[in-house]
């Protein structure tokens, strides 16, 4: 390093022996009676301010890591009480074979168009349960996968729907949310994707049910990411 520092400031012989000075303290014994001059000085408050520079910068990074680490860790299908005092559950599906329907019936009455509740979602029946009354932010995304024969004769187009659904004290659901979308995929294509996503702000009481159900369950149930539900208070 020295001799590098030499080959690229040969001029600068006076930081070069302050260096050189302090590469030759033994570990852990101080500076202060060595430096004597203003350059000594100068650079070690250089070297000085680079470490702390360094160290914040290690700091930073690692703080960032433990917080994705602590995200994911509470996102794979979990539902926490609380994060940071504040209720939240954020559910993705577990795999399942597109004959498992569910029993749709236990949820009530649903709009023919969404009338498929879907039950597998990890750590849940189906439902999200509010423990402490508030405001909500409540999101869904599903992602549909419909093969090729699913939308019947040539020319027609499958409907995609999707629905967050509210359940009070009241014996039938009340449709919170509603997303819609009309796709026309190539018709050589094997199967067709397509990902709706919805969300929205809610004022829900201790004891309410959310659950989402959809017009097919033709879903990408192998792809946690993109199929999932959830909802976290915000203090408004």
């Amino acid at each position: 390093f020295l001799f590098q520092l030499k080959a690229q400031a040969p001029g600068n012989m006076e930081e070069l022996r302050c260096l050189q000075v302090i590469n030759q303290q033994q570990e852990g014994s101080s500076l202060e009676g060595l430096i004597s001059n203003q350059s000594c000085l100068k650079l070690a408050n250089t070297i000085k301010a680079y470490v702390a520079t360094v160290m914040e910068n290690v700091i930073h990074r690692s703080a960032v890591k433990e917080a994705r680490r602590s995200y994911f860790n509470t996102s794979e299908g979990q539902v926490p009480p609380k994060t940071s005092g504040k209720p939240s559950a954020h559910l993705t599906l577990r795999p399942q074979s597109l004959a498992q329907d569910g029993n749709s019936r236990r949820f009530g009455n649903l709009s023919q168009s969404c009338r498929h509740a879907i039950t597998r979602w990890e750590d849940s029946d189906g439902r999200l349960r509010v423990n402490q009354a508030g405001k909500y932010y409540v999101y869904s995304q599903i992602y549909f996968r419909y093969p090729s024969d699913a939308a019947g004769a040539r020319g027609s187009v499958p409907q995609l729907v999707q629905c967050i659904n509210w359940k009070t004290s009241y014996s039938q659901p009340i449709l919170l949310l509603k997303g819609v979308g009309t796709k026309c995929w190539a018709p050589e294509a094997d199967y067709g994707l397509h990902a709706l996503y919805q969300g929205g702000l809610f004022e829900l009481k201790a004891g309410d049910e959310l659950f989402v159900s959809v017009s097919s369950l033709a879903i990408d149930y192998n792809d946690a990411a993109a199929s999932y539900f959830g909802a976290f208070r915000l203090d408004l």
